[in-house]
C-alpha cells in the first residue's frame, strides 16, 4: 500500500482518517504511517486520538462478532455495610452485614437490550450481632433471619439500564424503649425497591485500565468492577458462541 500527500479538503481527510480498514493500516510501511498521521494532523486531529478510535472500533466490533451480536454476562454482587435490620422507620438496630448475588443474562451490545430470560441466584445474607445505635443502649433482638438482598427479577429498563427487583426481609424483632427501658415488639416487614443499573460495556476494558475513575480491570483481566453503596460489582463478559 503506498499512501500519496495531497491537499484534500477537511472533511475527506478526517472521513479517510476515521475510517482507513484497520487491515490497511497494519500493512503501512514506516513512511506511509508518517504521511498519514500527517494529512491527519492537516486536519486538526490528534494521530493518537485516531488511533485510539480505531482500535475502539475494533474492539467493539470483536464484542458483537458473536451469535446475534450477544455478549454473555457473569455479574456478581457483593455487599458488606451496616444496615438497619429492624423492620419499619421507628426502631433501629444495627448490624454488620454482608450478601451476595449473581446472575447471568445475554446483552444486544449495539442495542443496550437484554435479551431472553436471566438466571439468578441468591445467598443467605451473614449477619452479626445486633446493635443499638447509641453504645450505653441495650441492644435490640431479632428473632429469625435477616436477608439484606433477594433478586427477584430483572426486566428492560429505561435509556438501555435494566431494573433489578429485589426485597429486604426484616424478621421480627424487639426493641428497647428509652434505651433501657421495656422491649416494644417490632413485627416482621418486607421491602421491595428497584434498582437502575448499568451493564458495563466491555468496550470499557481499553479506558478503564488506564485510567483511575469509578471502573477498574481485574487483575486478569477478565473482569471490569465498581463500586457504590457498599456495593461491589464485577462483570465478566464473554462473546455468545
Amino acid at each position: 500500500m503506498r499512501l500519496v500527500s495531497l491537499c484534500l479538503p477537511t472533511a475527506a481527510t478526517l472521513l479517510l482518517s476515521l475510517y482507513l480498514p484497520p487491515a490497511a493500516a497494519q500493512q503501512m510501511s514506516k513512511e506511509d504511517q508518517a504521511i498519514y498521521d500527517q494529512m491527519v494532523r492537516n486536519a486538526g486531529i490528534d494521530p493518537k486520538l485516531v488511533k485510539q478510535a480505531q482500535q475502539q472500533n475494533d474492539n467493539a466490533q470483536r464484542w458483537t462478532s458473536g451469535k446475534g451480536g450477544l455478549v454473555h454476562y457473569h455479574i456478581v454482587g457483593t455487599y458488606k455495610g451496616t444496615p438497619n435490620v429492624l423492620g419499619g422507620s421507628n426502631w433501629i438496630g444495627l448490624a454488620d452485614v454482608t450478601d451476595r448475588v449473581e446472575f447471568d443474562l445475554d446483552w444486544k451490545l449495539d442495542e443496550s437490550k437484554l435479551v431472553g430470560s436471566p438466571s439468578i441466584h441468591n445467598f443467605k445474607s451473614a449477619v452479626g450481632a445486633v446493635r443499638s445505635p447509641e453504645p450505653k443502649c441495650s441492644a435490640p433482638t431479632i428473632s429469625g433471619p435477616y436477608e439484606h438482598y433477594e433478586l427477584t427479577g430483572i426486566k428492560q429498563g429505561l435509556s438501555g439500564q435494566l431494573d433489578l427487583l429485589s426485597t429486604t426481609s426484616h424478621p421480627p424483632g424487639k426493641a428497647i424503649q428509652n434505651c433501657t427501658g421495656s422491649p416494644v415488639a417490632v413485627p416482621a416487614s418486607v421491602v421491595k425497591d428497584t434498582l437502575d443499573f448499568v451493564v458495563l460495556s466491555p468496550v470499557l476494558f481499553d479506558t478503564a485500565a488506564s485510567s483511575k475513575g469509578q471502573v477498574r480491570v481485574s487483575a486478569d483481566h477478565k473482569s471490569l468492577i465498581t463500586s457504590k453503596a457498599g456495593w461491589t460489582w464485577t462483570y465478566t463478559p464473554s462473546v455468545r458462541k
